[in-house]
């Protein structure tokens, strides 16, 4: 009776298991977190060991077609959590994942090791799409279970965000004028 309470258990949790917990940032918040913003294709990738071998790190090039904050020239590299080096790999839920050929709206932090990684994860890759001849950007909660900031319950709300391309232009140069972004 034991093993069968475990394994109910353990199969009505494996869905948590399988994401990484996140509080949801909305595009302000991303806009003002972000030292970085562009618009660029992802490039090829290469997994690497972190220095302590503990970690694998995918490192996206990306050609930026566009910055909208900061200073990225035309090309940067993306460090995302996970990969795969031989016969060794490691999934980070929530991660993210660029792929080779698409166009994405970034929002970028650089970490300690001098390595740029998107904004709340996942939540800072908008893939862009042309639909009706108008560009949107839309970004994934895939592999994220969003909590409430405040009582770090999860949350109803785990709806990705979508705009139009030229909107979303507009919000980020708006809060780089704002009195009080990124403070």
């Amino acid at each position: 009776m034991a093993r069968f309470l475990a394994a109910l258990m353990l199969a009505a949790l494996a869905p948590l298991l399988a994401a990484t917990t996140a509080l949801k940032l909305d595009f302000d918040t991303l806009a003002d977190k972000s030292a970085r913003i562009v618009i660029g294709k992802a490039g090829k990738s290469a997994a690497a060991w972190d220095a302590a071998r503990t970690a694998i790190w995918t490192h996206v090039d990306v050609t930026v077609s566009e910055t909208l904050k900061g200073d990225a020239g035309n090309a940067l590299k993306v460090a995302i959590r996970g990969g795969v080096i031989g016969n060794i790999g490691q999934s980070v839920g929530g991660a993210g994942n660029l792929q080779e050929g698409k166009e994405y709206l970034l929002f970028l932090w650089k970490d300690d090791d001098g390595q740029w990684q998107l904004q709340g994860m996942i939540q800072g890759a908008f893939e862009i799409e042309t639909r009706d001849g108008t560009r949107y950007a839309k970004n994934s909660l895939s592999g994220l279970t969003i909590v409430d900031p405040k009582t770090l319950k999860p949350s109803g709300d785990q709806a990705a965000t979508e705009l139009k391309l030229a909107d979303a232009r507009e919000k980020v140069k708006a809060r780089a004028n704002a009195p009080e972004a990124g403070k």
